[in-house]
């Protein structure tokens, strides 16, 4: 998951590496490093952020070079183990983004061969590889990679050439070509400002970047056309950081989302038709994905009638009861999910239909499946997902209703866009996040949203927030509560009302002040905060989570904390 950015041509490219780590240190801000090319290969790294790192940089006339923004996997977070990574023989230098499943095995061979390691890290020893092996540069890429397991994704620079080599094996890579130079990234972010078009390299693709264009190679040798994308205006921060700007952008993003799916989703016809007839659903995510996938178990049990199962996709090694007859749903904000992508893998094995959602055009998950829902909420880059949450809410409920055949759900998606900028500005009291305990309740459709309210909290603000379920809270959980904890309840399904009652009044009694969300009114707490009464209940929940993802974020900048850049987290985890 970390950020890879290249370029060779006419520009100095200290600006171009640095302007394109920045817009991909969401992807991992670890440490970071150049390499420039010349006769010598030139490297600078620093533990910390692209910022530290443009501050050691010198002015350098280098046309061609190589840059890395890091989350680390092997190794501390450090100088040492930054990239780029030099090869034994000074040569050659690389930045990876991937993870080499056997390491150990190619380090020990390494070490016995008294080749000198400088880190802790499974990237360098890709390094020294190339180095030992003979001929041009792609055809040693292509051998290494037969040697190596696991995502092999790389930028790689040679003494004394203005070229650099790109390779692409299980995480995403970009190549554009401009007039005297060419660029590389990991994603659209990077090249955004300087791209009219792009090219996504696939799985075992090569491209040798030159100022005079670009060579794409796969080892039986020259390649045709691949998929270009047109990239979107890179975002522009008018808040205090991306997280406030995405969060505000929820309405826009939800009415780009509604008008995808109505009128640019080219396998909606399809789609419904195999959800109408399958005999079971297989929702699968990560993270705040797979809390939108336990959504869309709710709706797609519902309104289409399907027997249908959510999994967190670590845990789909091999899942049962899925065959021809399942409809496997891969939600996925950037495509490039690495445990998303091998669970998709494994269900396209057993036969079943599958299909993407995702916000990521030209992404591995868009490409692999059979049919691709693309949410174009916009470039999110704050790594705690909010706008993108809210849209994937939206785009299972849509599916829903379309197997249900009853509307299409245009009206009622509509009266949900009205609502929603009417509850953009609702906030909770700051007071309830800093209870030295902090619970988020709810049942069914509402124990979703309290799961993703917690889960919000603890990844900005770094403080512990649980999520529990209404009617088992008093089955152990209740344990916790007295005078200094605090409790947000989520409340939107009318038919659970009196439940959510008995559980405030639970709470209450033991000193933990309670703090509602409500569409069905008091629920007696100490605090409500009414939400608009949408017409279609199931939607409520996008609705419910826009408070919960303010509160994080008014908790964090309470703090001093940088919401966009949570501790230990990047925006998109490429590694298993």
């Amino acid at each position: 998951m970390c950020g890879i950015v290249g370029y060779t041509g006419k520009r100095p490219a200290r600006k171009v590496l640095v302007d394109g780590l920045r817009a991909l240190e969401y992807r991992g801000y670890d440490s970071a490093g150049v390499a420039f090319g010349g006769e010598r290969i030139a490297v600078y790294k620093c533990g910390g952020r692209v910022d530290t790192l443009a501050d050691i940089l010198p002015r350098t006339t280098a046309h061609t070079g190589i840059g890395h923004t890091r989350w680390a996997t092997h190794g501390a977070p450090c100088a040492e183990n930054a990239h780029p990574h030099l090869s034994f023989d000074k040569r050659i230098a690389l930045v990876h983004n991937g993870v080499i499943e056997n390491h150990e095995e190619l380090r020990r061979e390494l070490c016995a061969r008294g080749i000198p390691l400088a880190s802790q890290t499974d990237s360098e020893l890709v390094a020294h590889l190339l180095a030992l092996e003979t001929g041009d540069i792609p055809e040693r890429i292509f051998r290494v990679a037969k040697r190596t397991e696991g995502a092999l994704t790389l930028l790689v620079l040679r003494a004394g050439e203005d070229k650099v080599y790109c390779y692409r094996r299980g995480a995403a890579l970009l190549v554009a070509e401009g007039e005297g130079e060419c660029f590389a990234a990991s994603d659209m972010a990077a090249l955004s400002p300087y791209a009219r078009q792009v090219r996504v390299l696939r799985d075992g693709e090569c491209a040798v970047l030159s100022p005079s264009g670009a060579m794409y190679l796969t080892e039986s040798g020259i390649c045709g056309e691949g998929k270009m994308l047109i990239p979107p205006p890179a975002p522009a921060r008018t808040s205090k950081c991306h997280m406030a700007d995405e969060i505000a952008q929820i309405p826009d993003a939800l009415s780009c989302t509604l008008d995808s799916y109505m009128h640019s989703f080219p396998a909606r016809e399809r789609t419904a038709e195999k959800l109408r007839t399958c005999r079971n659903v297989l929702l699968v995510g990560c993270g705040t994905a797979w809390h939108a996938c336990l959504y869309g178990q709710e709706v797609i049990e519902k309104l289409a009638g399907k027997p249908c199962r959510a999994l967190p996709a670590g845990e789909v090694d091999s899942p049962r009861f899925t065959d021809g007859d399942t409809f496997a749903v891969f939600v996925t904000q950037s495509g490039e999910t690495a445990d998303t992508l091998r669970a998709m893998e494994e269900c396209r094995k057993l036969g079943a239909y599958t299909l993407a959602v995702t916000n990521t055009e030209g992404s591995t998950a868009a490409l692999a499946a059979d049919a691709c829902f693309l949410l174009r909420a916009g470039a999110e880059i704050a790594v705690a997902a909010t706008k993108s949450y809210c849209c994937q809410l939206l785009a299972l409920w849509l599916l829903a209703k379309d197997a249900e055949g009853i509307s299409d759900g245009k009206e009622e998606a509509e009266e949900l866009l009205a609502k929603c900028r009417a509850v953009m500005k609702a906030e909770l009291p700051a007071e309830c996040a800093r209870a030295q305990k902090l619970f988020f309740i709810g049942k069914g459709q509402d124990g979703v949203t309290a799961k993703e309210g917690a889960l919000k909290f603890k990844e900005v603000t770094c403080r512990p927030a649980d999520a529990y379920s209404a009617g088992e809270l008093k089955h152990g959980a209740i344990a916790l509560a007295d005078g200094d904890s605090a409790a947000v309840v989520v409340a939107t399904v009318p038919c659970d009302a009196r439940r959510m009652r008995t559980t405030v009044s639970e709470l209450r009694s033991r000193g933990t002040k309670v703090y509602a969300l409500s569409t069905v009114g008091d629920v007696g707490a100490d605090f409500t905060l009414p939400l608009p009464v949408q017409d279609e209940c199931a939607l409520a929940p996008v609705l419910a989570v826009i408070p919960l993802q303010r509160l994080a974020l008014t908790a964090a900048l309470g703090l001093g904390l940088n919401p966009d850049k949570p501790r230990n987290l990047a925006k998109s985890v490429t590694v298993i």
